[in-house]
C-alpha cells in the first residue's frame, strides 16, 4: 500500500499509530496512519493493535521522519516538523455591472467593520476597515462620499467573520448602466440588515469553508460591481 500526496499543494499533518511491547526491549510499531492538509486520510498500513500514540504539532506540516528498527520491524517512530505557510487568498469573481472604475482594497488578516452607503438608485458607497496583524487599515472610500444614508456594520472581532455577501444589480432607470442595489453580509453569528433594494439580478459571494478577508470591484458615483477575497476559516 501507498499514499500518494498532491505535493506541493498537500502535506503530512497528522500521524497517528499503535505500539505494542512484546517484553523486555521488545517493542513493535504496530500500525500507523496519516493525515493531510487537504482533510485526507491514508489506509491503515499494518493492524491496529496496542498503544495508540499520535504525532502533531498544531500549524505545522512533517516535514521528515526519525526512529528506530531492527531485521524485521520498526521499533520507534518520531516526525520532524516546520510551520506551514500560510494559505495564498482566493479572489472570487466580481458581481454586477461592468461600468465605472477597478478597484481593490487587496488581502488582510480580517474584516473589522464596514460602512454601506443608499443613493437614488442603490448601493452608492462602501468602506471598509480591516485588520492585519496588530494593527487596524482603513481602506480607501468607493463611490459617493456622500449618499443619502450609511449603514455601519461592526463585527465581534476575533470571534466572528464574514462567510458571504449576497446581494442585487440592475440598471439605473432611464440609463444602460447597472448599479449594486442591494448588499447584505452574512457573517459566521449573523445576518445584517440589507442596505437598499432587491431588483432584477440577485448574487452571492461564497465559498465553502471559506471567510472573507478583502473587497474589490468596480466603482463611480455608486458601487457598480463586487467582489471578494476570501482565505480558509482555519487560518
Amino acid at each position: 500500500m501507498q499514499f500518494e500526496l498532491d505535493y506541493p499543494n498537500e502535506v503530512i499533518t497528522y500521524v497517528e499509530g499503535t505500539f505494542k511491547r512484546f517484553g523486555p526491549g521488545k517493542t513493535r510499531i504496530t500500525s500507523l496512519i496519516f493525515k493531510s492538509s487537504e482533510g485526507r486520510t491514508s489506509p491503515s498500513f499494518g493492524v491496529v493493535y496496542g498503544t495508540k500514540f499520535v504525532l502533531e504539532k498544531k500549524g505545522c506540516a512533517v516535514v521528515g521522519f526519525h526512529g528506530r528498527h531492527d531485521d524485521r520491524d520498526l521499533v520507534s517512530i518520531g516526525a520532524y516538523f516546520s510551520p506551514m505557510p500560510p494559505p495564498t487568498a482566493e479572489k472570487l469573481r466580481a458581481q454586477g455591472g461592468l461600468r465605472g472604475e477597478s478597484w481593490d482594497d487587496g488581502v488582510f488578516d480580517s474584516v473589522r467593520k464596514l460602512y454601506v452607503g443608499q443613493g437614488d438608485n442603490g448601493v452608492a458607497f462602501l468602506k471598509v476597515v480591516y485588520g492585519r496583524d496588530t494593527r487596524i487599515v482603513i481602506g480607501e472610500d468607493h463611490g459617493n462620499t456622500t449618499p443619502l444614508e450609511v449603514k455601519e456594520f461592526e463585527l465581534e472581532y476575533p470571534s466572528e467573520y464574514i462567510t458571504a455577501v449576497d446581494g442585487c444589480y440592475d440598471k439605473v432607470i432611464g440609463s444602460e448602466v447597472e448599479v449594486i442595489t442591494m448588499l447584505r453580509f452574512t457573517t459566521n453569528k449573523r445576518t445584517s440588515i440589507p442596505v437598499g433594494f432587491v431588483s432584477t439580478s440577485s448574487f452571492l459571494l461564497y465559498k465553502d469553508g471559506f471567510k472573507i478577508v478583502g473587497f474589490h470591484g468596480k466603482s463611480s458615483n455608486m458601487i457598480n460591481q463586487l467582489g471578494v477575497h476570501v482565505l480558509p476559516f482555519t487560518y
